[in-house]
């Protein structure tokens, strides 16, 4: 029997539908409505000549954006706050050296890393 995709919201069931922004898979309305509970938006390629930094983009995208733990610390408006921060600094890698002295942005950059790379991770934490 050929499975289908699994559904990105729960990872319990085959997914049936696809969000038409984003395209991640979701199995039923209840898991539809968990995701858009924080808006998601189609991906835009990022301006490189070689087109190597949207494959990035579009390999780390889908966990990141399927990941519960990723999502449920998003809804933190402080998290929020000090993301726009940083989005917005003129010296954006200063502002990101701060933050991650902070637990709470510490945890979630280590989230994030974890779910792009589970096995650099997993090495990492082992050492």
């Amino acid at each position: 029997m050929i499975m289908g995709k699994q559904c990105g919201i729960c990872n319990n069931a085959e997914s049936k539908y696809k969000c038409p922004c984003c395209l991640i898979p979701y199995c039923s309305v209840t898991c539809y409505q968990q995701h858009k509970e924080i808006p998601c938006v189609k991906p835009e390629p990022a301006a490189s000549s070689d087109g190597k930094s949207f494959i990035c983009l579009a390999m780390h995208a889908h966990p990141v954006c399927s990941s519960y733990d990723i999502r449920r610390m998003l809804r933190d408006q402080d998290l929020q706050s000090l993301i726009r921060k940083i989005d917005s600094a003129v010296n954006a890698e200063e502002e990101l050296d701060k933050a991650m002295e902070g637990p709470a942005f510490r945890e979630f950059a280590d989230k994030i890393l974890a779910t792009i790379n589970p096995e650099e991770h997993v090495l990492a934490a082992e050492s």
